[in-house]
């Protein structure tokens, strides 16, 4: 696993956006919090896929200052890049382009060759933005980058706050170890399909989790 210092003139622009998005992490106020209510203290390292429910353009940035302390590159929609400007500056702070109507094998292959070198990458597995609660339904493409990294997936539910001046709850649930459902080196459709049910299962666990707990102030 290869390990990454705090600050690299390499990693610059990526840096530079966590200095400057600093202030924000104020205004989300993130608690990190476990199923259970007790605080998250793990600090996540090495390589792994962060996975949490979308619900907002916010979210991203609510990922990122969960774990303000790592360098986290993240899939974005094709539609979303479109600019030569945009495509630039989201290149530059760790996007990774992909084009979800189809198969991006580029995409996928980008991704999991910064997994191998022990960065996070973000999937919001619903696919899009989904003002629902409930998750019915993800899709297997963060659990065939998992495998093929040999990565864990570690699933969050990012809370919707029912006040402005509330403080961002995010809850991250149990790590998936993908190696201890599928050991194989060519998974099978079955293979992924327990794997995809589990990483949701989580998923429903961490948000079901907050109707158990009185929201802080």
């Amino acid at each position: 696993m290869k390990q990454h210092r705090l600050f690299s003139f390499k990693k610059f622009p990526m840096d530079m956006a966590r200095l400057i998005s600093a202030p924000v992490l104020l205004i989300f106020r993130v608690k990190r919090l476990t199923p259970t209510g007790e605080k998250y203290r793990q600090k996540i390292k090495g390589g792994a896929i962060l996975t949490a429910n979308h619900t907002s353009f916010s979210d991203p940035f609510i990922v990122g200052a969960t774990v303000w302390y790592r360098r986290i590159y993240f899939l974005v929609a094709e539609v979303v890049m479109k600019g030569k400007l945009r495509s630039t500056l989201l290149k530059g702070v760790g996007a990774i382009r992909i084009n979800r109507q189809e198969a991006d094998i580029e995409a996928i292959n980008r991704s999991v060759r910064k997994l191998k070198q022990g960065y996070l990458l973000t999937v919001f597995p619903q696919g899009g933005i989904n003002k629902g609660d409930d998750i019915d339904a993800i899709k297997s493409g963060a659990v065939l980058m998992a495998l093929r990294a040999e990565v864990p997936l570690i699933p969050m539910h990012i809370h919707q706050k029912k006040h402005w001046y509330s403080r961002q709850i995010v809850i991250i649930g149990e790590t998936i170890d993908p190696k201890t459902y599928c050991q194989k080196k060519i998974p099978s459709t079955a293979d992924i399909k327990v794997i995809s049910t589990a990483l949701m299962q989580q998923l429903n666990h961490c948000k079901n989790a907050i109707t158990q707990q009185e929201e802080p102030k």
